[in-house]
């Protein structure tokens, strides 16, 4: 199927990338029917691993399974970073495919087989049919959909090792049509703070509250009040969300227990915010408890930050972008999500930005993260020619 998205469909870069989309569509398919969990990635990052070395592409280990890829050309040190995430999740796929999940409870529910096999086909082009005078450097990251992998990397001593001077990563996004780009700079997903609370009394019967302090009726109390933050502690201008995901309390319908525990999460756009609204948590939760006569826990625990473009290097992305892309599939005004990625971290070390390819498989929305979802190969295409142009345009 023609890509009708693509600006130049003549030019050679486009017509090399669709030589390679046939080999490349079975690489995705293998990778799919072969996922593995966060921090077990060890056959993708070998089958990776594997790939590079067959195109004599110098490789390096971070972290256990992560995978860098080093592309040199000319003599410019000029290094430009591109980024795919590599890992599955717990989720037992639905789909009837000849290709689908043969781990049982584990599949690539969020396209990171497709984002991996992207850069994959990126590298092959890179290295064989590109010239250019500098660094690519190929990141494949395990570990985002758990205990962000790249952190760990960034900690490991990433971009010591590898000094890229700026880094790019995308995602599939099937809120547009495939073939459409969205990319704007400024926040694109936000940070993560896990909200942990203990409410406690001395418990009692059921049917005499008034002997003690009823612990159920206080977690809903904090639960009602937690959402006045948002509402009546920040400005409608800016941005946080609190959700309490999980209640634990009480193991008889006749009794009041004596400790209720409540899990959630924390989700903002700017650090000031966050812990503008970690400081107003503990006090609320803590002083609802004490009118009630109870006492209270909290523990706040900061996850993923965020993933913020930087306006240089999202200005550099679009004017490349553009070179590939017919306007009319060209968005700039995606909203930010609340959603999570842990490429903010990269984002944070350097300058770069995170865009999105439109994922519209089929005429119903398959969203991320769900049992029926697949990746688009016709995004294969697309995404490795932006890799390849992002890279070729700043090492000229």
């Amino acid at each position: 199927m023609p890509h009708n998205s693509l600006k130049n469909l003549d030019s050679p870069l486009i017509n090399k990338l669709r030589n390679y989309e046939p080999e490349f569509i079975e690489i995705r398919k293998n990778l799919h029917q072969n996922p593995e969990l966060s921090r077990e990635e060890y056959k993708t990052a070998d089958y990776i691993e594997n790939c590079l070395k067959s195109w004599n592409i110098e490789t390096h280990r971070l972290i256990g399974t992560g995978i860098i890829g080093i592309i040199k050309k000319g003599q410019s040190n000029r290094n430009i970073g591109l980024r795919a995430d590599i890992d599955a999740l717990p989720i037992n796929e639905s789909n009837n495919l000849p290709y689908t999940s043969q781990t049982p409870g584990v599949m690539h529910a969020c396209g990171h087989d497709g984002h991996m096999t992207t850069l994959l086909m990126a590298a092959k082009y890179l290295q064989f049919d590109a010239d250019f005078d500098g660094i690519v450097t190929l990141i494949f990251q395990p570990d985002e959909e758990d205990t962000a992998g790249a952190k760990r990397m960034i900690e490991a001593g990433l971009f010591e090792k590898f000094p890229v001077d700026t880094v790019f990563a995308y995602h599939n996004y099937p809120g547009a049509k495939t073939g459409d780009v969205l990319i704007r700079d400024g926040a694109q997903m936000a940070g993560t703070c896990t909200i942990r609370i203990k409410v406690k009394s001395c418990g009692g019967h059921a049917a005499h509250p008034y002997q003690t302090v009823d612990t159920i009726y206080v977690a809903a109390q904090i639960v009602t009040a937690l959402q006045s933050i948002p509402a009546r502690n920040l400005s409608a201008i800016d941005s946080a969300v609190i959700t309490i995901g999980t209640i634990h309390g009480g193991v008889a319908n006749n009794a009041i227990p004596g400790e209720v525990a409540m899990t959630g999460t924390l989700r903002y756009f700017d650090v000031a915010i966050r812990e503008k609204v970690k400081a107003r948590i503990r006090e609320l939760v803590e002083f609802t408890a004490k009118s009630y006569g109870a006492t209270a826990e909290v523990e706040l625990i900061d996850g993923y930050i965020p993933t913020i473009n930087e306006p240089n290097a999202t200005a550099f992305a679009i004017n490349s972008i553009e070179s590939l892309i017919k306007p009319e599939h060209l968005h700039f005004d995606k909203i930010p999500s609340m959603g999570a990625e842990d490429f903010g971290f990269m984002l944070a070390e350097k300058p770069g930005a995170y865009f999105y390819l439109g994922n519209d498989k089929t005429d119903t929305l398959t969203p991320l993260h769900t049992s029926g979802f697949d990746f688009d190969d016709r995004n294969l295409l697309i995404g490795s020619a932006i890799f390849c142009q992002l890279g070729l345009d700043y090492l000229k």
